[in-house]
């Protein structure tokens, strides 16, 4: 009989552990990440409609050379059918604040009218902690190795119609190729330079822990992307990345992959986004940087993995 009793017991308590759990899943369902909240309301009849309904304020921290100039183009186009305003931040270098400098950017980026889109280039910024509601993150990223050749030749030639950026470089400087800059470990690729992680800078913040290169800001850009990001796409696959912005965001990227499309026949337009004077780099070079950028590769192909899910999730084909 004691034994019946304490077997009764046994099984209540596996019970009650159960319901415990279960509840306890259900009650901290807003640590969710991003991602996690989008693959529930996809669940749901209603889900292309209601997903970020509240979300005003969309965030773009663009990447250098990720394609941010063709997603500018065609926000500028999209403000317009879509009636919301585009702010384009006139800084064009990457921005690390300390604390109190980004409690101050906090603060003006919660004044922004909205409706809206902003975008700049900075590191992402946690708004909660300075009391501000976070807004709907988004980016763009593209190949490691192919994001730093383009940007080495674009300092040095600029684009077609657009002068480069003014650099203090020797006429020797400005003539070496990207080979011969790996190939000779010069300080722009280098394993050592801060932008051979730049790619997890821009996901992982402004914190001490960002700046200097370590697994440790790796793990941190990641969960920034799983937690604060709706779409991260890669510029390789960028038609894709149109139409799950359509999907994820309605109310600003509505009709974002019909629109590129018209825009991509306007041949003029197109052919400015090209670097000038760019040259391939050889397979041994290409070897040699892709162990340097070893951090940014890694994050890379977690942003890749996670967006091919999303992409599954929505239905969205190439």
């Amino acid at each position: 009989m004691r034994v019946a009793v304490e077997v009764r017991l046994f099984f209540a308590l596996i019970v009650f552990t159960g319901l415990w759990m279960a509840l306890q899943l259900y009650f901290t369902h807003g640590q969710d990440s991003t991602m996690e909240r989008i693959s529930r309301l996809l669940k749901q009849k209603s889900a292309k409609n209601t997903q970020h309904q509240g979300k005003q304020l969309v965030f773009y921290n663009r990447l250098p050379k990720c394609g941010s100039t063709s997603m500018k183009l065609l926000i500028r186009r999209l403000a317009e059918m879509n009636y919301f305003t585009f702010h384009e931040d006139p800084v064009f270098v990457v921005e690390t604040f300390e604390d109190n400098e980004l409690q101050i950017y906090a603060e003006l980026t919660n004044r922004l009218h909205t409706p809206s889109i902003y975008e700049k280039q900075i590191f992402y910024v946690d708004f909660r902690r300075f009391g501000y509601q976070q807004p709907l993150y988004i980016n763009l990223v593209r190949d490691p190795l192919e994001r730093r050749v383009s940007w080495y030749y674009y300092i040095r030639f600029g684009r077609v119609r657009h002068r480069p950026i003014p650099r203090n470089f020797s006429h020797q400087e400005t003539a070496q190729t990207f080979d011969e800059c790996v190939l000779n470990n010069m300080w722009e690729c280098s394993a050592d330079e801060q932008d051979s992680f730049l790619m997890t800078k821009f996901f992982c913040g402004h914190d001490p822990i960002c700046r200097e290169p370590s697994q440790m800001a790796v793990e941190v850009a990641k969960e920034n992307i799983r937690r604060h990001y709706a779409v991260v796409g890669v510029l390789e696959e960028f038609s894709s990345f149109l139409k799950v912005l359509d999907i994820v965001v309605p109310q600003f990227f509505h009709g974002a992959h019909t629109t590129w499309q018209q825009l991509s026949q306007e041949k003029t337009l197109m052919e400015e986004q090209r670097t000038n004077n760019r040259t391939p780099p050889s397979p041994r070079a290409r070897s040699i940087m892709r162990k340097r950028l070893e951090l940014d590769y890694q994050v890379y192909y977690f942003i890749k993995e996670r967006f091919h899910m999303q992409k599954t999730w929505l239905g969205v084909r190439d």
